[in-house]
């Protein structure tokens, strides 16, 4: 209302706000009055807080949202690593990332999560060199010359360790060394979220971990109820009639890969990895390209690798599912996890 006036007159609405001459106003509609009669008025002359700061609240919304309708650097949101240049989108709805979101490039840890044990072997290749096929630290030839995974490879993969006397540009560290991830976050009309590539990306690249909060099996089957799609098992080498102890978490923790979206037909695989220790339950996980990737192109795995369910979408016979496949592929299975 206004404070200068015998008369008082009850605001129905900020409209639009200015500075002028270093004097801040608001454009006022007057309850019970036609929008012809709105009027600039001095802040101070004003006594409206609740009014005013539901104003900036709306202007805040529809400044973030033209931001998210042309894109923006997600670095605005979250402390990305400098090699991470993403950039989020979103032309279908109104919903926004996570505020409290964390993003990281390594597991975070829960107090009852053991580190991995610290021993290491390390090789007997030349100093200052590059690892060759006969490097100590290679189970099988892991890549090729150009750094691309051999894609036929299905087992682990252990990269020489801080103990190795190669150099730091040795062909067996790859996933160690890191690469710069060029991906649009984009909203997609049926799967939430999803990530898809701004650069090519050939068969047997080195996308990115997967990475998140590392908690024990027991504790994820508690969060399972809430939302099982960032929940991955760390069970690449335990045997398929055991629980692993250990899962790691990307709903609160987790760094572009939480945004990946499951296919029945992926361009994506994932590997165990061991990078400076050999815990095989506490492995490290990351994504390779199956085949070449165009640019614009969606990033997708496959959820659940060892599928149950019959083709054509039937699930076997006493299973349920709570999560309907999207993914539109020619061989959709039509549920993910059963």
């Amino acid at each position: 209302m206004g404070d200068n006036s015998e008369d008082e007159y009850e605001v129905e609405e900020i409209v639009d706000d200015k500075v002028v001459d270093g004097v801040q106003y608001y454009l006022i509609k007057w309850k019970d009055y036609a929008p012809k009669w709105n009027s600039w008025e001095p802040v101070d002359h004003l006594a409206c807080p609740e009014l005013a700061a539901a104003y900036y609240a709306q202007k805040k919304a529809t400044l973030v949202r033209g931001l998210y309708a042309v894109g923006f650097d997600m670095a605005l949101l979250y402390d990305c690593p400098p090699l991470h240049r993403i950039r989020v989108i979103n032309t279908v709805d109104n919903e926004e990332l996570a505020v409290g979101f964390t993003y990281t490039d390594s597991y975070v840890r829960s107090a009852d999560i053991p580190e991995p044990s610290p021993v290491v072997f390390p090789c007997t290749c030349a100093a200052g060199g590059r690892c060759g096929a006969g490097c100590e630290c290679m189970a099988a030839p892991y890549y090729d010359e150009d750094g691309l995974l051999r894609t036929d490879h299905p087992g682990p993969i252990y990269e020489c360790n801080e103990q190795c006397p190669c150099s730091a540009d040795c062909p067996n560290r790859v996933v160690q060394r890191g690469k710069e991830i060029k991906i649009d976050i984009i909203r997609t009309v049926a799967k939430g979220w999803g990530a898809a590539t701004r650069k090519a990306i050939r068969k047997g690249e080195f996308v990115c971990r997967y990475t998140g909060e590392l908690l024990s099996f027991a504790e994820a089957e508690k969060r399972y109820s809430l939302d099982t799609t960032y929940l991955f098992d760390l069970d690449k080498e335990v045997p398929s009639d055991q629980q692993p102890p250990y899962t790691v978490d990307a709903r609160m923790y987790g760094n572009v890969s939480r945004f990946f979206n499951h296919s029945c037909e992926p361009n994506m695989a994932i590997r165990a990895m061991y990078i400076g220790h050999l815990d095989p339950l506490l492995h490290e996980l990351a994504f390779f390209a199956l085949r070449d990737i165009a640019v614009g192109e969606e990033l997708t795995f496959d959820y659940h690798p060892q599928p149950a369910a019959r083709a054509g979408g039937g699930l076997p016979e006493g299973s349920e599912s709570r999560f309907r496949c999207q993914c539109g592929a020619r061989t959709c299975r039509h549920f993910i996890f059963y």
